[in-house]
Order: structure tokens, then C-alpha cells, then sequence
């Protein structure tokens, strides 16, 4: 019951009163990156060896969380960063960085106090990070969604093979399952943002909340910068997947189990952590 109490308090002031800026900053992202979409298919239709390209729903999603493909620094190979895909989850970062600490000195404390139970506050305050990674996921595909009805896209899950294609730079190796793109698109995406947003808590509340966001920074970079199974952004790179690299593409049932797994140890190590964390000063 008291968790529940508290979990009720953080999603009344750290969600439902901050809706309108999630619902801009994932709203301006979708209609920002999608017209940016847009005019790249409209420049490659016209050329000559690529012809008219059909654009969906499905495919505009792929253009969100496609990420790059794996680097490797050659003399000839410009330096490339995966702004668009950095952008997205350091934004659902940004939403939720400064709410717990802030609520840790305000009406948090004296629940915090009443309870007498440091493990339900900790708990209370995972469950609001899930929440709001879920619902600014949500509201980022609304907003693509939204676009594509305003600009007459067709929105469909079908995903057009050869337009991915000419987005990797190579030939699609196998045909591609709608229903396992969209589990990608889905889980991948969520998993990987409850993730970081469960580092940036963790590492927040114990060294304080600058710490908490760099360390999801060196996350992403690291992710975009080496093609490693341990880091868990590779399995949320669509130009990485294993249906475009079927050898040594990233697979997302392994993926899945890693940022699941990585999502309870923060959860865990951080509700040990808080339990001994000296805050008698704020009390």
C-alpha cells in the first residue's frame, strides 16, 4: 500500500504535471527527424539507379532506430555519429533526470520520512523512471505516426525492402518478418531507454545527477563506437541487426535477456546502495 502511494505521488508531479513538455520534445523530434526522412527518399528517387521509392509508417520507424553501422576507422572513411539515434534516448534521459533528487528535497522527503521504509521509495521511484520511458517512447511514435497521416505516408507495418536497402548501403540479406521488425522496433527501443533511464537513477542517487547522465553519455557513445555484445545499444541499432548481417548481426532475443537483466541489477545494486546512503542531512 505505501508503495503504491508514493508510486501514485511520483507519477501526479514527476509525469502527469510534465506531460506537455514530454508531449513537445517527442512530438518535435518525430516531425523533425521524419521531414528529414522525407526529403532524403525525395532527393535518392531521383536517381537514375534507385528509382521511385515508397515510403511507410513502418519505414519511418526504421529511419528513427537505425543507428549506424558498425565503425571502423579507415584513412578514406570520414568520421561519422549517429546524432539522430543519440539524440532520442539522451532526450528521454533529460526528461527524467532531475525529478528524483528534486523530489528527495521536497514533498518526497517528508513521505519518504512517514514511510520509514527506504525500499519503497527506491521501488516507487523505478517504477515512475519505467513509466516515463514507456510513455515518452509512446508519444515519440504518436508523433511519427501523426506525421505520416498529415503528410498522406501510408501507415501500415509493411516495410519496404528496397528502401531499407538503399538506407544500409547493401542489399538486404534475407527477407524481413514484419512481425519480428516490429518486436525490434518495440522492445528493442523500450528496453534499452527503461535501461538508461534505471543507470541514470542509480548513479544519480549516489554520486549525483551530472554523473548519472554522463554515464548514460559513455553508454551511447561506446554503443555507436564498438560493436560489442556487453553493450546492450548495439541490439537497438536496426543497421546492425542480424537481418542485415546475418553472420555477425546483433540478435534481439540476446539483446533482450542483457538489457533485462542489466535493468534488475540497477534496480537491485541501487536499492542497496540508497538503504545505507547518509541522508540525515537532508532529513
Amino acid at each position: 500500500m505505501i508503495f503504491f502511494k508514493l508510486w501514485r505521488h511520483d507519477l501526479r508531479y514527476g509525469l502527469s504535471k510534465r506531460l506537455l513538455l514530454y508531449l513537445l520534445v517527442a512530438f518535435g523530434q518525430a516531425f523533425l527527424f521524419c521531414k528529414g526522412f522525407s526529403n532524403w527518399i525525395g532527393n535518392m528517387s531521383g536517381l537514375p539507379e534507385i528509382g521511385e521509392l515508397s515510403d511507410t509508417f513502418g519505414n519511418y520507424m526504421i529511419y528513427l532506430f537505425q543507428g549506424m553501422d558498425e565503425y571502423v576507422a579507415t584513412p578514406d572513411k570520414a568520421f561519422e555519429f549517429p546524432a539522430m539515434w543519440i539524440l532520442i534516448f539522451l532526450c528521454g534521459n533529460a526528461l527524467t533526470l532531475t525529478y528524483p533528487l528534486r523530489d528527495l528535497e521536497g514533498v518526497g522527503q517528508q513521505l519518504l520520512i512517514r514511510s520509514g521504509r527506504r525500499r519503497h521509495w527506491w521501488l516507487a521511484k523505478c517504477g515512475w523512471e519505467i513509466v516515463s520511458s514507456v510513455v515518452y517512447l509512446l508519444l515519440l511514435w504518436l508523433g511519427v505516426l501523426c506525421y505520416c497521416a498529415i503528410f498522406q505516408i501510408p501507415i501500415t507495418l509493411e516495410i519496404n525492402e528496397w528502401l531499407v536497402s538503399v538506407m544500409a548501403s547493401w542489399e538486404v540479406a534475407s527477407p524481413l518478418n514484419s512481425g519480428e521488425v516490429w518486436l525490434w522496433l518495440t522492445a528493442g527501443p523500450m528496453l534499452f531507454m527503461i535501461l538508461l533511464n534505471l543507470v541514470e537513477l542509480a548513479v544519480g542517487l549516489l554520486l549525483g545527477t551530472i554523473w548519472g547522465f554522463t554515464v548514460d553519455c559513455v553508454i551511447l557513445l561506446l554503443s555507436a563506437y564498438w560493436m560489442n555484445p556487453w553493450l546492450p545499444g548495439n541490439y537497438v541499432m536496426f543497421l546492425r541487426s542480424r537481418w542485415l548481417i546475418p553472420e555477425t548481426g546483433m540478435a534481439l532475443s540476446q539483446g533482450i535477456w542483457l538489457m533485462l537483466a542489466g535493468s534488475l541489477c540497477m534496480i537491485l545494486i541501487g536499492g542497496i546502495f540508497f538503504s545505507r546512503k547518509d541522508i540525515l542531512r537532508k532529513e
